[in-house]
């Protein structure tokens, strides 16, 4: 008996950039968190940069969202891409 395998993106799976940003985000959360005694970096610093950093994405996220939501066809995909880009804000 022969099983269907699911499609996957084998671009996104198997990319060899993704696997690399991985480690680097790893290896730059383990150095930001590290301790301030060690004098490598201070956790109240790294985390107030990724806050700031993650708010800009989800504002840059929902303001693209809306404009995408404007390009659709259809009154329900408009008001459903409307509605996620809003929360994005």
């Amino acid at each position: 008996m022969r099983t269907i395998e699911p499609e996957t993106d084998e671009q996104i799976v198997s990319s060899g950039w993704t696997t690399a940003i991985a480690v680097l985000m790893i290896l730059l959360g383990i150095i930001a968190l590290a301790q301030p005694a060690a004098g490598i970096a201070f956790p109240f610093f790294a985390s107030l940069t990724s806050t700031l950093l993650f708010g800009w994405v989800f504002i840059f996220a929902g303001i693209t969202q809306i404009v995408y939501a404007f390009q659709s066809r259809g009154a329900g995909k408009v008001v459903g891409k409307l509605i996620l880009g809003l929360l994005y804000l």
